[in-house]
């Protein structure tokens, strides 16, 4: 029994010196967990006016929800809020013909325009 929680101890030592990297990766190889972001980083919400590819668009918003942990019912509502110009009186038009739709909808509109 001795052996074994001598055993056990130095385990623990050995994890604890080692431990894992400052990043947050896995012990002992400097890698980043994908899905958390740097401690400090605050990521800016990209904007749109309606000029440029909606797709850059969608996938800039669809990095920042999953990085940022947004929640589906939030999503249309905080792109809708980063529209300039153009894209600002289109969504107030779907608005005023379809309501504030879903995500899923809401990129196939701006895909559509």
């Amino acid at each position: 029994m001795q052996k074994s929680i001598e055993a056990n101890a130095k385990a623990i030592h050995d994890l604890s010196t080692t431990g894992s990297s400052a990043s947050g990766g896995r012990p002992g190889t400097g890698e980043h967990h994908q899905d958390c972001p740097p401690k400090h980083w605050r990521p800016e919400f990209p904007h749109y006016d309606g000029k440029s590819d909606p797709l850059i668009f969608i996938n800039k918003c669809e990095s920042f929800f999953a990085q940022q942990r947004i929640m589906h019912e939030e999503r249309v509502w905080m792109t809708s809020y980063n529209h300039q110009d153009g894209a600002q009186l289109w969504y107030m038009q779907v608005q005023e013909d379809e309501g504030t739709p879903t995500w899923p909808r809401f990129k196939e509109l701006l895909n559509l325009r």
